[in-house]
């Protein structure tokens, strides 16, 4: 047995950036645990790339928490001396899929109505500024960027890493009690470390730690395709743009040498230990399908490569993050997954801030992981 201030269980992005915060604020003792390696090819994270944006349909309250992240991903970078947000227009396309068109209207007003700077632009504007693109109208999100993801992940844990945050891998929570306001952590091999506080990020595998009366999270499997352009520069930032459209998405050429796109979210349950992790054809058949439409050149592109995502997500899409609501000394952080990547920043300052019994400076009511009876 052994013991630590603070365990942090998950080190995926935001258990990683959990870490480097609290290691930033505090001398005392932190360990993240994760069940395989740090940027593992399980955990939802460790990806090439993710897409940053302010866009938020007429959700505000988002919008406003990715322009404080924003700044926080800048301070890392200016930091570390690491490009990790490479700047890009987000293209909201205006296709058939109402729900989406909607959003990318709303998007465009919640955008205006801030002071932030947003186009409409019809066809011949469109194809003057991306002549890649074909579509009768689209809004612009100048404030997107494309994240370098396991670049992203691999540097909050070397920088925690550096501040003494001990990082167990290959260690694997079978199960977790408290005794007198202390977590007692047990891993698969019978070790257990007893914490002050322990912090649960622990992604689509959180199910196993959720009480009943939690917000549930549901694991789905995501697919993700790249496409080799014929014309590599053609489809880089700055000439070629993040775009939305009809339920999916696309993030250029960065990181890799190919455009990636996949759907917005597919919905079907899974389970993380036995999900099939081999993309479908009719999954590559429906992306090449957006692609004749809105980017045609690219819709014969060869498949250059091809990864499953799993989620963790919450009924509502909003983000579970505060505190066990039978006990204190425990800390929930998941349903991330989707479009929690770009808050990887703000979201570990919150979490390290709810660790040491600090008050964030955001208003959480609506993040709370106590399921509303």
């Amino acid at each position: 047995m052994s013991e630590t201030d603070i365990c942090i269980l998950g080190a995926g992005i935001m258990g990683a950036a959990t870490a480097y915060y609290l290691s930033k604020t505090t001398d005392k003792k932190i360990v993240l645990i994760d069940q395989y390696k740090v940027a593992n090819d399980y955990c939802s994270s460790n990806d090439i790339n993710r897409v940053f944006r302010y866009a938020y349909g007429k959700d505000e309250f988002y919008t406003r928490l990715a322009i404080q992240s924003h700044k926080l991903w800048q301070q890392l970078e200016q930091e570390t001396k690491l490009q990790l947000l490479i700047p890009s227009d987000l293209l909201l396309i205006q296709g058939t899929d109402r729900e989406w068109n909607i959003f990318n209207e709303e998007s465009h007003k919640t955008l205006k109505k801030i002071g932030l700077q947003t186009e409409d632009l019809e066809r011949k504007q469109l194809e003057k500024r991306y002549p890649q693109f074909t579509a009768e109208r689209a809004f612009t999100d100048p404030y997107a960027g494309i994240l370098l993801a396991s670049k992203a992940l691999l540097t909050f844990a070397r920088e925690a890493k550096k501040r003494s945050v001990k990082i167990l891998e290959n260690t694997r929570v079978t199960h977790i009690k408290s005794s007198d306001g202390r977590p007692t952590i047990e891993d698969s091999n019978g070790n257990r470390i007893v914490a002050k506080r322990l912090l649960i990020t622990a992604g689509p595998w959180s199910n196993t730690f959720l009480r009943k009366n939690m917000v549930e999270m549901t694991p789905t499997r995501q697919q993700l395709l790249y496409f080799d352009p014929p014309d590599t520069r053609l489809y880089a930032p700055p000439l070629f743009p993040l775009f939305f459209a009809d339920q999916f998405y696309g993030i250029p050429a960065a990181g890799i040498d190919a455009v990636k796109v996949s759907h917005m979210g597919r919905d079907t349950p899974t389970d993380p230990e036995t999900a099939n992790r081999t993309v479908d054809s009719e999954e590559e058949e429906a992306c090449r399908q957006l692609l004749r439409r809105f980017i045609p050149k690219l819709s014969t592109a060869r498949l250059t490569r091809s990864k499953v995502c799993l989620y963790d997500m919450t009924p509502n899409k909003d983000f579970a993050i505060g505190y066990d609501p039978e006990e204190s000394s425990i800390v929930y952080g998941y349903g991330f997954s989707g479009h929690g990547f770009k808050f990887a920043p703000l979201v570990g300052k919150i979490l390290a801030q709810l660790a040491l019994n600090k008050k964030p400076g955001i208003d959480l009511s609506r993040f709370s992981p106590a399921e509303i009876q």
